[in-house]
């Protein structure tokens, strides 16, 4: 892994042991929790010289754990704040999606980096 912000938050979460994965990695049915963490893109802040990367950090929860979701996902909230001020929540969180591919429940929470933009 390259030394970038995606790969902090992989690492961090990797270190607090979750079971965390890149997109397309992960294969067959949810039978444990686990994080998929994703580049989003980024975008321009127009109030200063800097653009914003965005990562989605995916929490899957197998079918018949819906109930441990909601814990799930503020105690990895509560441990992304570990990464402040470097990482910051965007305060968007998808709300609860069954994903019949994997056969578990999905929820992405969207993290940000102000990243200051290069002069040509």
């Amino acid at each position: 892994m390259e030394n970038s912000r995606w790969s902090d938050i992989f690492k961090h979460l990797e270190n607090a042991r979750y079971e965390v994965y890149p997109p397309g990695v992960k294969e067959g049915e949810c039978t444990s929790p686990y994080v998929v963490v994703k580049d989003a893109g980024t975008s321009k802040d127009t109030n200063v010289s800097s653009s914003i990367a965005l990562y989605d950090v995916m929490v899957y929860m197998p079918k018949n754990q819906y109930s441990k979701l909601e814990s799930f996902v503020r105690e990895l909230e509560e441990n992304m704040d570990g990464l402040w001020p470097m990482i910051r929540p965007t305060h968007f969180k998808t709300t609860a999606f069954y994903d019949d591919s994997v056969k578990g429940w999905m929820i992405s929470i969207q993290y940000k980096n102000y990243q200051k933009n290069k002069r040509p």
